[in-house]
């Protein structure tokens, strides 16, 4: 199967995202922790957290084009790699590949993404700082966003607005 640049970046998109959220939030919430959704923001923190968005989405693409191009490098598909993570993360690689030399390529493919992934979190971190919003902040309306139709209609609104088309 042949995928197109645009694909492989847009499949890769969400799993670094995923990653991003994921990895960020596990290291800030106990185990086990339900955590209460905020929902109450000022427009200052509406406005800061889309203008900040929308500031971030060429550093993620260009992270991304870094992800991609280290699998290419590889000789490795964006959707073999993701088969891969999701065996390991299971706990089952073995059951998804058997060929020590792929499972090789997939270790060396990851350690170098791990690597541009927590380069790219800190220029993130220090992009949404200079920005003037605590990483704190930016983190509960991302999670409110995904959790709460209140603070969704409002982003999705604020950007609307800024991006007429």
């Amino acid at each position: 199967m042949i995928y197109s640049k645009v694909s492989k970046v847009s499949v890769f998109s969400i799993l670094f995202s995923i990653c991003l959220t994921f990895g960020t939030l596990a290291q800030q919430l106990p185990q086990g922790a339900q955590q209460q959704v905020n929902d109450n923001f000022s427009d200052e923190d509406y406005e800061k957290f889309v203008a900040i968005n929308q500031t971030l989405a060429p550093m993620q693409a260009e992270v991304e084009a870094k992800m991609v191009g280290i699998l290419e490098e590889k000789g490795m598909e964006v959707p073999r790699f993701q088969a891969l993570m999701q065996a390991q993360r299971q706990g089952n690689i073995m059951d998804a590949t058997d060929d020590p030399e792929e499972i090789s390529t997939f270790n060396e493919a990851g350690q170098e993404i791990m690597k541009v992934q927590q380069e790219s979190q800190e220029e993130l971190q220090n992009h949404i700082t200079d920005s003037g919003m605590e990483i704190q902040k930016f983190q509960e309306i991302s999670i409110a966003y995904n959790q709460s139709p209140k603070v969704k209609e409002k982003v999705d609104a604020l950007m609307a607005e800024q991006n007429p088309e």
